[in-house]
Parts: C-alpha cells; sequence; structure tokens
C-alpha cells in the first residue's frame, strides 16, 4: 500500500464543509463525517456539551457545535487512537499524561488549536452580514501551514528533527488542584497570532506553544521548578500568561525543511539562533504582563500590579520558596503576598 503524501490545503485554499480537513479527501456533509474540535469524552466529562465558547468574532458557539469535516479513515484510524489514549491516561491522572509520548500529545492539543481556526473559516465575521466574510480567511490560514503539516503526521509517517527539541513544539504539563465547583474544572485560552494554547483538565495543566520548539530550552529552565508540584489554578495560570508573554516578545521566525520520500517525510527545524547575535526572546514591559495577569487571572489592575512597575506573583514567596495555596480559600480571590 503505498505512503500516504502530505495534503497541501492551505497552498491550493481547498476548504470546504465537504473536504475533510486533515488530507483532503471529499466526505459527505453530515454527522457521521464530522470531527469535534473538544473531544465528546471530555465534553461530557465536564459537562460541556451545551457550554458556549467566544469566539474571534465575539460569537458564542456551544462546545457541541464545533465540529470539521472528516473522513472517516482519519476520524477513526488516525485520530482516535490518540483520543483514546489521552482519555485514559486523563482518567489516571496528571503524571500519566506527562508521560505520555511528546508527539502524540502535541497532536492532541494541536488539534484543538487548528480545529478551531478551521471551524472559523465558515462563520461570518458578521452574521448580521454575510458578505463581510468569515471570522479566519482562507489566506490568514497560510501562515499555520506548518502546523497542518505536523498534524499530518498522525496519517502520514514522519520524522522530526529539531535542534533543541524532541518535537516541533513547546509543551509542558502540570498537576493542579481540581476545583469542587463543575464550573471552574475546566478552562481553555489560546493566542493565534502568536500560536499558543492553555488547558486545564481537572487535574491535568496544559501549556503548548506552536513555535518549532523555541520555548523548549528557557521554559525546561523555568517550568520544571513547577512541575512534580501540586499547583492551585491561579498559579497555573501565571504560568500561562508567562508562556503567552513569551511567545509575544520572540524575535525569529522558525525555519523549516521538509522532504518527501516513497516512504517517509523528514520534518527538519534549522537552529531558531541561527546566525543573528541578538537575543531569540526580547523582554516586556511590567505592563504588557500586568494585561497578561489580568486576562489569565480575570483580576483588576490594582491585584496584579500593587505597585506600580512591579508585579505579583502567586508562584513564590518573598524568599523564593514555591507558594502553597490551599483550595479551601476561595481560588479566585486569593491576593498575592509577593511582588516581582
Amino acid at each position: 500500500m503505498p505512503t500516504p503524501s502530505l495534503y497541501s490545503a492551505i497552498r491550493d485554499h481547498d476548504f470546504s464543509e465537504t473536504t475533510c480537513f486533515l488530507c483532503g479527501n471529499d466526505v459527505e456533509n453530515n454527522q457521521r463525517s464530522r470531527e469535534h474540535v473538544f473531544p465528546k469524552w471530555l465534553l461530557h466529562h465536564f459537562g460541556l456539551l451545551d457550554h458556549p465558547l467566544t469566539l474571534l468574532n465575539g460569537t458564542r458557539l456551544a462546545y457541541r457545535n464545533l465540529v470539521i469535516p472528516c473522513c472517516q479513515t482519519c476520524n477513526n484510524e488516525c485520530l482516535s487512537s490518540i483520543e483514546r489514549e489521552v482519555q485514559e491516561r486523563f482518567m489516571m491522572g496528571a503524571a500519566e499524561v506527562a508521560s505520555m509520548d511528546r508527539g502524540r500529545l502535541l497532536l492532541w492539543v494541536l488539534k484543538i488549536f487548528y480545529g478551531l481556526l478551521y471551524r472559523e473559516l465558515f462563520l461570518s465575521i458578521d452574521r448580521r452580514d454575510p458578505a463581510a466574510g468569515n471570522i479566519v480567511s482562507t489566506e490568514d490560514m497560510e501562515q499555520f501551514q506548518l502546523l497542518h503539516f505536523i498534524l499530518q503526521s498522525c496519517r502520514v509517517p514522519m520524522d522530526f528533527s529539531v535542534m533543541d527539541s524532541d518535537i516541533p513544539a513547546s509543551v509542558f504539563v502540570f498537576e493542579v488542584q481540581e476545583p469542587s465547583n463543575a464550573d471552574w474544572k475546566f478552562d481553555y485560552k489560546d493566542d493565534v497570532v502568536n500560536r499558543t494554547l492553555y488547558l486545564r483538565l481537572g487535574n491535568v495543566g496544559i501549556l503548548a506553544a506552536f513555535d518549532m520548539g523555541a520555548q523548549t530550552p528557557p521554559g525546561m529552565e523555568f517550568f520544571s521548578r513547577y512541575q512534580g508540584h501540586l499547583l492551585h489554578p491561579l498559579q497555573f495560570a501565571e504560568l500561562g500568561a508567562n508562556l503567552f508573554m513569551k511567545a509575544r516578545v520572540l524575535n525569529r521566525t522558525p525555519k523549516v525543511i521538509i522532504g518527501e520520500s516513497s516512504e517517509r517525510v523528514s520534518f527538519s527545524v534549522i537552529s531558531i539562533a541561527g546566525l543573528s547575535s541578538s537575543p531569540v526572546f526580547g523582554t516586556w514591559e511590567a505592563e504588557d504582563m500586568a494585561e497578561m495577569l489580568m486576562f489569565f487571572l480575570g483580576y483588576p489592575l490594582e491585584m496584579v500590579m500593587p505597585v506600580k512597575g512591579r508585579l505579583a506573583t502567586w508562584l513564590t514567596n518573598s524568599d523564593g520558596s514555591l507558594r502553597t495555596m490551599s483550595m479551601d480559600a476561595p481560588p479566585w480571590a486569593m491576593p498575592a503576598d509577593n511582588t516581582l
């Protein structure tokens, strides 16, 4: 049987409700040829089927309706084995998710990130004016072609070669205290422009930057301190703010070489640092991080920046030790006792 070849949907602007988002094969426009962006087991587990997600244009769409066209082969063979493994490991706890093959975990979170973009290809930016165009245009999708190629590694044999990482992304898993309130057990955020994802599933926290591995070395240095500890959701949210800000100040455009043979695809990421002497990452202003913390925590400015130019932190105590936070106190109303 011949090896499947990469599908260049983005190059050909081949998007429709009757084209498989992953391989390009024709599908019928019905429920049997639909893949849920957020898997059904997750929606059932957290009671999200009828809960709304706010899209880029402000539209609120129920999670159950976030579906994308997908052929039976890609759905039932290529993606389902990854889905089953994530579900099984999730049920056993954060440590099991963290020990999962990182390439497979990457595909799981990347399908969610890319799938949301794909869904928005078919939704009007202004429902009152269909002629205004869609939330995401086919031209917008061109910048995500490499991510689509990575996602196809579930259907096409692919070898990754990344200078500073084992996968072409930066993915980190944490153990998080699980709130008793059902409405607080799940949280999702992303930054489409800077290609980052934040996902809290009960006691599992996942951060991902689809940056060809750029954040892996600094992330291993910064995030490793908090991996293996039971974090409060506030602390995990602060880590998410850090990942998103780091992606915002990336000073490089990763370069990739893709080679196809009759048997496999090679996906090679050129050294992120390259020949430039300038830092890979820039710096950010305290005020910018304050805005990011407000986005993640839902706190007002005076709580995230109690002193002008100095940020509050929920991660460490004033002596630099890791802060222990209990879920017994109101989880999203606890002030920090330290500033950076």
